[in-house]
């Protein structure tokens, strides 16, 4: 399957769909949620960017795992908001396609062990350099405490595992699984 097909591919579903309108909706909603309700942070501010494309990521997976998302629509538009939130963070040349790509592999690869690991129940905590793409990190300066446990990632984490939820929850709601 190729990367429209992995970022589009959809199942014949009928009822509602959503479009790159919602889609952009959805994505700034989350992320000014994300940005009103996360955990303050001793030290350092959140990525609006960052937080805007896992948003991002999170309504183009469900869209395209239970065929939601419309054919119809104008689906550059909505990239065109992804990108504009795209950094290059790498010492690679990347294009902002590669870039987002990069970030969704991470983002569903520790998500994904978030869930398996049971996860508040058992803690796994999302790793300092991907969090570090979530928050503004002065490295120079950053001291996590002696056993290598920084409380802001472990408030990053709990509250991320929560924003999960009540993301996933709202899209059931609205659009439920088949």
């Amino acid at each position: 399957m190729g990367l429209f097909g992995f970022l589009f591919g959809s199942k014949s579903n009928s009822g509602t769909l959503y479009s790159s309108e919602e889609m952009i909706q959805l994505t700034s909603k989350w992320t000014t949620d994300f940005l009103q309700s996360a955990p303050k942070l001793r030290g350092a501010t959140y990525d609006k960017e960052e937080i805007y494309l896992f948003c991002g990521w999170i309504t183009l997976d469900y869209g395209k795992s239970y065929g939601y998302l419309s054919k119809n629509s104008n689906r550059n538009e909505f990239f065109e908001t992804i990108f504009q939130a795209v950094r290059n963070t790498g010492q690679y040349n990347q294009s902002d396609m590669e870039q987002f790509m990069f970030r969704v592999s991470q983002y569903k690869s520790q998500m994904m062990g978030m869930l398996k690991c049971d996860y508040p129940h058992t803690k796994m905590f999302f790793p300092e350099t991907l969090y570090a793409r979530f928050v503004h990190i002065d490295f120079d300066h950053y001291h996590p405490d002696p056993f290598g446990i920084d409380d802001n990632l472990i408030r990053f984490s709990e509250y991320l595992g929560d924003f999960w939820n009540k993301v996933n929850r709202e899209l059931m709601r609205k659009y439920p699984k088949r």
